[in-house]
Order: C-alpha cells, then structure tokens, then sequence
C-alpha cells in the first residue's frame, strides 16, 4: 500500500512539474523567435534607415531585435525565425559575425554593402550604383517605371534566379534583386528610406506572405473644442450614410497662442454632443495631442512632444521656461557619459508627456468620449517618448519620426508593424496623405499614392480629411480610395486594443463594444486637469486665500452681530 502511495504521489509531482513548467517553455520559445536586424552604419548608431527596415520588419512579427554589427552574439541569432543583414556603409564584417549568420538554418535576407562576405551570397560582387528610372520584375510582362528614380547597387557573381533588373546604359539588364538556389535573398537597394515598397514587397516574398486585403481608414483631423461642430457632424454623416467607419482625431484643449487661454472641451458642450453622437455613429476616437501646442504656438499648427524652435526632445516640464539647448553625443567621452548626462532630461521628458497623455485621456473619458489609440501631433516624437506612449496605448496612427536628433525625417510602412521602436505598439500607417487645397489638384497627391496601394496590394491605405473643408473634396475621395480592389474599411472597435491611466482603463475586444473603468471624478479632473501653469496655480491658490479671508469676514461680522444683539438683550433687562 505504502509502495503505490508513494508512485502515485511521485507520477503527480512529475506531471504538476511538467504542466507547470509548460508556459515558461513556451513563453521563452515566444521571446526567443522573430526576426532579427543586424545593421552597419557609419557611426553605429540606428539610422533613419535601419528604424525603417525595423518599421519593415514588424508586420511579420511582434519580436523584432535590432543590434548593430559588433554587438551581435549566439543568442541573438539563436531560435530566431528570420535574419536580416542591412549594410549601410562598406565595412569588413568581423569574423564571428560571418560565423553566426553562415550558421543560420532559414534563408537569410542581406541589403545593401558587404553580403558578400556572408557565406549565404559566396560569390556575390557589386559590380556599379546607378541611379535609373525604369526596372523589370521577373513575375511582371512590362518595366515599371519611377518617376523620382531609384538608387541600385547591381550584382554579379550568384546563382540562382534575377527577380529585378534594370537596363543599363549599355543596353544590358543587370539584376539588383536575387534569390540563390537556397532562397537567400540580397537586396540592393542602400536607401530604404524612399525604397521600402520594394523592400517590403520582397520581405513579404522571402517570408512567405501573400498579400491579403487592403486595410482603408479615413481620419477627420485636428479636431478641437474651437473646431466648427456643423463642418464636423456633416462629414461624419456622410461618411455614416456611405457606410464607411471614421477616425475622430481629437485635441481635448485649444490654445490660443496670442493671450495663452484654454479652452476646454468641457466649455464646448455642443461640441461634446456632437462628438458623442458621432462616436455613437461609427467614429472611433483616438488622443491627437492634448493641446497639439509647444509653448506658444496654436493648437493644430504646433507641436506637443517635440522642440521643434530648438529640433530636440523636449528638455522642460514647463513649456513657458526657455529650453536647455542638448549638447551632441560627440561632446562627450563615450556613450556611457552621454547617456549619464542625458538622464535629468529625460526624467523632465517623462513627467511632461505622462502629464499630456494622461490629462488627454482623462478629459476626453469624464466627456463620455473613449479614445482607442494615440497620434503623435505632426508625428514628432522622441525614441523615449514613443516609449512612454507605449504605457498608456496599444496602438497609434500616422507616421513615426525615425530620427532623435530631427524631427525633419519621418516615415512609414506600407503595412500594419509591431516594430521594436514602438515597443508594442501597433502602427496603422498613414500612407496616402491628405488633400492639400495648395496645390492646383488638391487630390492629386492622394491619387497618385492610392495608385502605389493599388500595385502593392494587401498594405494599408489610411489618410486624413480636415472638416473645415466642408464636403467639396470629401465624396470623391472617399470614391478614389473604394477603387482599390480587395479592400475593406477599418473599424478600430472591432480590432483588439488598450487604452489605459492610473484611473482609467478602455479596452475593445473585437466585437465592436468598448469597456470603460473610469475612476475620474467630476470635481477631481477639474482641479486636477485645469491648473497647467504656474501662474494659474498661484491664482488657484490667491482665489483660496481670497475666499478664506471672505468666509472670516462673513463669520466675524455675524458674530458682532450676535454678540450685539446680546449684549442689547442685557441692557433692556438690567433696565426694565
């Protein structure tokens, strides 16, 4: 009896260990995949190119690990699904680094310099750089031609297959894209910054992907509490009528940059009812900003979490104190130092953008408005506060600033990506403008990149409208983008997302609902939220002074009183 006891209760430590031990296996498997971007840049530091290729990589993954060249070990390489080789810049490629991508299992993609080190591409040799104007693709019948043209690095020396070619000047064609016998794929294109549609055109052809359906959505923009609520509610409307899902971008406070008063959305109750009514008729809001300001700029033209006088992250908790102008990385020592005297800035960073995108979310709640994603205001953000955001949203829209030095470089995938500059955030890239009333054809930009979505196929085509255009442009645009085949609007409360304060938490689960836990009072968000400056502050704390010195005085004055009419009650008896 004793025997079997103690079999059995060894059977089941071994099978609790076993279940047990059963999630760890598989949620170290789960970070151990993806794909894995090694980059050789000049300086060594990420480039807007290489963030681009990361914007890239995301859409096929939610693990994407990017590591400079000399930094890459085994256990980066290891279990990882995919490996891809980006060569800014010449380099010679140290030998454990050869060693540990010549050990890669799956096929390996390398763009750019240097692949042919790599013993994937043995043999590989970039015979010129050309700059042409017309390509062939081996699965099209006709060339393709790009009007801006297209830098190339033209290889020689592989087997295997040509997937794009170019004429040269001697009448040649020399292949610039090629797949070996073993599917590696070398890329040779060094700018992906203007390239990346081919990029990820062949990405997704390495990889194993086919294209799908093609996502649409249409952002009403730079909607604020000063923004014209029937131009709002007539495009909404139409969009409702037209039986297309809307983005409602909103900036919960206006700034008027010449007195510095605030409007909120609270003072707006028109306002309110109409966002409200549209939110009820397929609009899904999501935070643009909260005042879509920088020190005295106006809301909608300025920036929020960028210097842009000063093209640096933000370096003041206070938007009224002047910036401290940041000293360059090549002032100091080693990287170590820079990031040692970076630190009591970013501290000031991140007390001013949680104080933004908390005040944003929590106003836009307490209004009975739920916001399901973030856009960045004229997409201008640090590395840093990409990371903030992170905290507080699962997804945003729009385009990603690829640069911590400028904001001047932005961009986007041509796709839905989880990269790991965003930090688990899901971008819905806006990939074909807006109408742009400056130019001769105001649509003739969206046109033309509509044209782009069309060739790509199963990418996302998402823009924006401002309302203060009234309907002159709306209904043809929104015919241009129905054009492209095999698409579908995007109705952001059917996907998964999470929006989320100390006080509040919004979630969708897919099913077109939205959860709201709200713990804002009424009274708290107005004391919490409407005192921005310190000089609004100090007249909070005058008014209190005020109001005390007037409640004593109250009090004193019917005290006389009493003490008076007693004192008189005495008189009278003492008298009578």
């Amino acid at each position: 009896m004793n025997f079997r006891r103690i079999t059995l209760l060894c059977v089941t430590v071994l099978m609790l260990t076993a279940i047990a031990s059963f999630p760890v296996s598989a949620q170290a498997k789960g970070q151990d995949d993806g794909i894995l971007i090694i980059y050789s840049t000049l300086d060594g530091k990420e480039s807007p190119q290489v963030k681009m290729l990361d914007l890239l990589a995301g859409h096929f993954t939610s693990h994407v690990t990017v590591r400079k060249d000399s930094d890459v070990t085994a256990s980066d390489v290891k279990g990882k699904e995919h490996v891809i080789y980006y060569g800014q810049t010449k380099r010679k490629l140290s030998k454990k680094l050869v060693s540990l991508i010549s050990g890669v299992k799956e096929p390996v993609v390398a763009i750019g310099y240097n692949a042919g080190q790599i013993s994937q591409f043995s043999g590989l040799s970039l015979t010129r750089k050309e700059h042409v104007y017309q390509i062939h693709s081996s699965t099209e019948r006709n060339d393709v031609s790009l009007e801006s043209g297209l830098h190339v690095l033209s290889v020689s020396g592989l087997k295997g297959k040509a997937l794009y070619t170019f004429t040269s000047g001697d009448g040649k064609a020399r292949p610039f894209i090629w797949k070996t016998e073993k599917s590696n794929v070398y890329i040779g294109l060094p700018n992906l910054l203007n390239d990346n549609l081919i990029v990820a055109k062949e990405l997704r052809e390495a990889f194993g992907e086919k294209a799908g359906t093609t996502l649409l959505y249409l952002r009403l923009e730079d909607i604020s509490p000063m923004s014209d609520e029937t131009l709002l509610l007539q495009a909404g409307t139409y969009l409702y009528k037209r039986h297309v899902p809307f983005i409602l971008s909103v900036i919960p406070v206006y700034l008027n940059p010449e007195t510095g008063d605030k409007v909120y959305l609270s003072d707006k109750p028109k306002m309110v009812k109409v966002l409200k009514k549209l939110q009820s008729m397929g609009g899904s809001i999501i935070v643009h900003g909260y005042t879509h300001a920088y020190r005295h700029s106006e809301t909608g033209e300025g920036f929020e979490f960028w210097d842009a006088k000063a093209d640096q992250p933000i370096t003041s908790e206070n938007a009224d104190d002047p910036p401290s102008i940041l000293e360059k990385e090549q002032a100091f020592p080693n990287e170590q130092a820079y990031k040692s005297y970076l630190k009591p800035f970013q501290e000031k960073e991140e007390t001013y953008t949680r104080q933004k995108l908390t005040h944003a979310i929590e106003d836009l709640t307490s209004a009975g408005l739920y916001p399901l994603a973030f856009e960045a205001p004229h997409y201008t953000m640090s590395e840093y506060g990409y990371q903030i955001a992170s905290q507080y949203f699962s997804s945003m829209f729009g385009q990603v600033q690829l640069s911590n030095t400028t904001w001047k470089t932005s961009g986007a995938s041509p796709f839905l990506t989880k990269p790991a500059m965003l930090h688990g955030m899901t971008l819905y890239p806006e990939t074909i403008g807006f109408v742009d009333t400056s130019k001769q054809n105001p649509l003739s930009d969206m046109q033309e990149n509509i044209s782009q979505m069309i060739d790509f196929e199963g990418g996302v085509a998402g823009g924006f409208y401002h309302p203060y255009l009234g309907m002159k442009y709306l209904p043809e645009l929104v015919d241009q983008m129905e054009r492209i085949p095999d698409s579908e609007w995007l109705d952001l409360k059917k996907t998964k997302q999470t929006v989320k304060t100390d006080k509040v938490e919004i979630h969708t689960s897919g099913d077109g609902t939205i959860q709201v836990k709200n713990g804002v009072s009424a009274v708290g968000e107005f004391f919490d939220h409407h005192r921005q400056t310190p000089l609004e502050k100090a007249l909070w704390i005058l008014s209190a002074v005020v109001l005390l010195f007037v409640i004593m005085f109250v009090s004193y004055t019917f005290y006389l009183r009493a003490t008076l009419k007693k004192r008189m009650f005495k008189e009278r008896r003492s008298l009578g």
